[in-house]
């Protein structure tokens, strides 16, 4: 078995097939070179003609039927060089140019019969020589048409092959230099990914040296409380809130529900910051109850077209909150957190500690995201690498196989 590398395959091809490439092409070229004598015979065979038929004209205006037929000879062959000049034969010797040339070959000398049948009832019984050899003529590019096409369902199969075979290479070539670049960019990915992991490693122990400060401490803790106290109060119920209230806004707005307009401020910020928003709020939380009031009310109104179980949920949110002060606890611990921890930050050195904090964990949470989109990007430059692996085996088997079948060999085809 020949091992045979991808570059040097239709080189190696044209070596082994070398002596019916070689009578292909001889073929080939042959055929062309006779369709464009037959044409350009055709052509001068009518220049002559007409010229006959033109001193004909001229010579027996008396003899009024040899004057229409020499006239119609005249139009005859103006319209068959008319047609010689526009054919045109392709400079390309590829299988696609040639199965197009034989397509116009023979409808050109079709057509060109056809003319001459047409005008021939014109001309007879005179020029009866010249329009044998007319026909003749155009029957020889019949036969070159019909030549062609058996050549190209014959010896010239194989120089088909060949154009086949350039086509699986190139396709080879492209598959390659596609992985090649997806490897690149698994690399890169990976690289990228590695950096953002260090980074994270790099931000946690800052963020563990920032919170291990003695003047941190109180302030983690009390940070650490409030943020539990954020969660009892979504946990209560009153994320789910958020939907009913996004569309209270939107129909106020619209001017379908009159709700005023503090109200509907209020709203717009609690669903904006609902934990912030709840800590500005006085001693029972009024600002908080009117809103939850508005919303209660266009439920059971049937403005907000809610289904039936979500509005049931709305109306009992809306009860606990308002009539149970099911938040009073928690508004009340989270206010005298707030004001210890607004105490904390009067100390500069730790209002700095802080803000070096926050920006710490905005950047852990960016670099996160930024992980997630990388492991993201990277799983699907593997799973495309390995898709382009499965077509790059495929392709090789095929063009394994093609080889095999072109020219009786079984070749190992080498990627590299």
């Amino acid at each position: 078995m020949s091992e045979v590398p991808v570059s040097g395959l239709e080189a190696w091809l044209r070596k082994t097939m070398a002596s019916d490439i070689s009578q292909a092409e001889r073929e080939r070229d042959k055929l062309l070179s006779d369709i464009a004598h037959a044409l350009d015979m055709l052509q001068q065979n009518c220049t002559q003609l007409s010229r006959k038929a033109e001193q004909d004209m001229e010579m027996k205006r008396d003899n009024r039927a040899q004057y229409r037929a020499a006239r119609a000879v005249v139009r005859l062959t103006s319209i068959i060089t008319d047609m010689c000049q526009a054919f045109g034969i392709p400079s390309s010797k590829d299988s696609a140019s040639l199965r197009s040339l034989q397509r116009e070959t023979a409808k050109f000398s079709s057509e060109a019969a056809r003319s001459r049948e047409e005008w021939l009832r014109q001309i007879r019984p005179y020029y009866i020589l010249d329009m044998m050899t007319l026909g003749g003529n155009i029957d020889k590019v019949k036969r070159l048409a019909e030549e062609l096409h058996n050549h190209l369902m014959g010896r010239g199969a194989v120089l088909h092959s060949l154009e086949d075979l350039r086509g699986k290479v190139n396709s080879l070539g492209d598959l390659r230099t596609a992985r090649e670049d997806k490897v690149a960019l698994k690399e890169s990915l990976e690289k990228r990914l590695s950096e953002a992991q260090r980074t994270e490693q790099e931000l946690r122990g800052q963020v563990n040296e920032i919170r291990e400060n003695p003047k941190m401490k109180e302030y983690v803790t009390i940070d650490e409380e409030l943020r539990k106290l954020r969660g009892d109060l979504l946990t209560t119920g009153f994320s789910r809130l958020g939907r009913p209230l996004k569309k209270l806004i939107s129909i106020s707005e619209r001017g379908d529900y009159p709700i005023p307009p503090d109200v509907r401020e209020s709203a717009k910020e609690y669903v904006k910051k609902p934990f912030t928003t709840f800590l500005n709020e006085e001693d029972g939380y009024p600002r908080l109850k009117a809103v939850i009031t508005a919303l209660s009310k266009a439920v059971s109104s049937g403005k907000l077209a809610l289904k039936q179980r979500e509005a049931k949920k709305v109306v009992e949110r809306s009860e606990q909150v308002v009539a149970a002060e099911s938040l009073s606890k928690i508004h009340t611990e989270a206010k005298s957190l707030k004001q210890t921890h607004d105490s904390i930050l009067i100390d500069s050195e730790t209002a700095d500690l802080v803000n070096r904090l926050r920006d710490l964990r905005q950047e852990g949470r960016a670099n996160r995201s930024l992980q997630q989109q990388l492991k993201a990007e990277l799983q699907r430059a593997i799973d495309s690498d390995r898709h382009l692996e499965d077509q790059m085996r495929i392709a090789v088997k095929e063009t394994e196989a093609f080889v095999r079948k072109t020219c009786k060999t079984t070749i190992r085809l080498q990627l590299a």
